[in-house]
């Protein structure tokens, strides 16, 4: 039995039988859930990829050859095959390991991507500069992934490189972190072949030796062609090779000495159980084991119970949409966060009215306008990280255009465990910028209803209504309660004015109320365009203003509060307290990183004090 913890680079592989690198699969799956299960992560996605993982560092050389995970939520068995077992217990955590590639963690980190369908394209670059002509680049990419138009646009590239040799690996397991949506994703169903095909190309690779592989492979296509008419790789220059079962590690290393010996574009399909060696995550069709929290092995439940008086937005957002659908008639898109956003519900009840578009955020924007044009009402919901994927078509095509599309941006602000790449911090500067478009963010449940309210029947244009990740106080909300955009006082005070949004300020509220500090705060629920009236009463008390904002400081609130300052020639200080723009938020829970960037209640506290001297 080899000690995982012991691990220090991934050369013992080459040394192992395939017994012994069967044992070894089974000894990181038992890990992987035993770990995970404490810290919580990305679980399903790991669990399923542990044989091809060990079968490309048995294959291929990791000190030259490079390996790119796409996404990166499916790299924990590489990290233990490169060393980091033994930092398992910090995963995710504040200064801990990330739960996806960091280039600061290892040389075999090599692409570093929170977001979905980059690593074809990064091959492309890599290759093309690469001038170690025996080094080989890999692309482990999901079959959800691979359907985003920057992995097609990719293909399309490198397609036509005839005299280059990339190797890309579609890990296969018909879903994104729900199930797979589209055509494409019917168009891989094709290609999974029927059974008479795959009983009889299993049998094949059985009999023919290594040495036939070439040969035995131009008869397989010839054949195939008769059985399934189009293959789309294939059309696009690739020789295709698949499908393959993906978790036979006998099988993976087969195939993948076949296509290291191959001189042009490859592209190896291979078919994956998703969660494969704990039975509540294999069965799992909603995605509710692609990312979890700390959980009970044996029931497969949450530690932490969500207590009874406590809510997540998201699921407020997504309780509302069904009350509302029973008034109105409006249709929901989503680029494949229906289980993140809580919308199955929704689905279930009006699935005329809901299309998840899988990952392709630029088409739910322009689709949104579409359904904007033809005047019907359009919801457009998508995290905040991906809504910076579609910054050209919301500017353009929605905003520009001035078309009604209500969007809602789950996961504003800090994140958590998810780190750099997934903060929700910067939508609010890409938001600002845009003509037409109104920005809001709600406080608490029943603020977040009256926002969506007052913007399905007040508002003719685009309006953006953001709310965080985390939950917060549940209790039995007015579904038809409205709230305008003016900014509200919460508190009345001399010695200074904090301005906020969102949850925070009523944080900041208690802050000042339980500390006794002669504060003004104030909730500016819209934060484009800014309350005029409010402003011009915060500024003629002639107090220091401090604006708490959990985005990057750059074309927020702030600047806009400082431009009606310089309009009006007003005199009050005026000072920011949000993130440097230039500053990369690491992994991390949210307590965490609030402690570490002055966002905590002690540190919101101390700035107060030092504004009112």
């Amino acid at each position: 039995m080899i000690n995982l913890l012991e691990i220090k680079d991934p050369s013992f592989i080459k040394n192992l039988s395939i017994k012994e690198l069967k044992e070894l699969a089974s000894e990181i799956r038992n890990f992987l859930i035993e770990n995970i299960s404490k810290t919580g992560g990305h679980l399903s996605s790991n669990l399923g990829i542990v044989e091809l993982t060990i079968a490309m560092y048995y294959v291929f050389d990791p000190e030259k050859d490079k390996f790119l995970f796409d996404v990166g939520h499916q790299s924990y068995v590489h990290k233990i095959l490169t060393g980091r077992a033994k930092d398992f217990t910090t995963l995710r955590q504040y200064g801990g390991l990330s739960g996806y590639i960091n280039r600061n963690e290892s040389k075999y980190d090599i692409w570093e991507s929170g977001h979905s369908s980059t690593t074809i394209s990064a091959m492309s670059g890599i290759i093309l500069a690469d001038e170690d002509k025996d080094s080989r680049v890999l692309s482990i990419i999901g079959d959800s992934s691979i359907m985003n138009g920057v992995a097609l646009e990719g293909l399309n590239f490198l397609g036509q490189m005839k005299d280059k040799n990339p190797i890309i690996i579609l890990n296969d397991n018909k879903m994104g972190i729900s199930k797979s949506v589209g055509a494409l994703s019917k168009t891989f169903s094709k290609l999974r072949g029927s059974k008479f095909y795959t009983t009889m190309k299993a049998i094949n690779n059985k009999i023919f030796p290594a040495s036939f592989a070439r040969c035995a492979h131009q008869i397989k296509r010839g054949i195939k062609g008769f059985i399934q008419q189009d293959n789309i790789f294939e059309d696009m220059g690739f020789d295709y090779y698949g499908p393959y079962d993906g978790n036979d590690i006998s099988m993976c290393i087969k195939v993948l000495k076949k296509v290291k010996m191959c001189k042009e574009p490859v592209v190896l399909h291979l078919i994956t159980k998703k969660g494969k060696g704990y039975l509540p995550s294999e069965d799992d069709t909603t995605g509710d084991f692609h990312g979890v929290q700390p959980f009970n092995i044996e029931t497969g439940k949450p530690i932490k119970i969500t207590n009874e008086n406590e809510i997540s937005y998201s699921k407020i957002v997504a309780n509302y949409l069904v009350e509302h659908r029973k008034k109105e008639e409006f249709i929901v898109v989503t680029p494949a966060m229906k289980s993140g956003a809580k919308l199955e519900e929704f689905a279930r009840l009006y699935p005329k009215d809901f299309y998840d578009v899988g990952i392709a955020e630029e088409h739910a924007a322009v689709m949104s306008a579409g359904i904007a044009l033809s005047n019907k009402n359009v919801v457009l919901l998508m995290y905040s990280t991906f809504s910076q994927r579609a910054y050209d078509e919301i500017l353009n095509d929605i905003s520009r255009q001035n078309l009604k599309v209500v969007i809602g941006i789950d996961r504003s602000g800090i994140v958590g465990e998810d780190g750099s790449t997934h903060q929700g911090i910067y939508d609010m500067s890409m938001f600002m910028a845009m003509p037409n478009i109104k920005v809001c963010m709600p406080k608490d449940e029943l603020e977040t209803i009256g926002l969506f309210n007052y913007a399905f029947k007040y508002i003719q244009s685009p309006i953006v209504i953001r709310y965080p990740r985390g939950n917060t106080y549940h209790q039995n909300v007015d579904y038809d309660y409205i709230c305008d955009l003016s900014w509200s006082f919460l508190t009345t005070g001399s010695r200074l004015t904090v301005i906020s949004y969102g949850p925070d300020v009523s944080r900041i509220k208690s802050i000042v109320e339980n500390n006794n500090i002669d504060a003004t705060v104030v909730n500016a629920k819209c934060i484009k365009p800014i309350d005029n009236l409010a402003l011009d009463k915060i500024f003629k008390a002639n107090a220091p203003i401090l604006i708490v904002e959990q985005v990057v400081s750059s074309g927020t609130l702030f600047h806009k509060v400082l431009e009606y300052k310089e309009k009006m020639c007003y005199n009050n200080r005026v000072f920011s307290h949000a993130f440097d723009s230039d500053t990369i938020i690491p992994h991390g829970s949210i307590s965490k990183v609030y402690e570490a960037y002055g966002l905590s209640d002690n540190e919101l506290l101390e700035k107060i004090k030092e504004v009112s001297k």
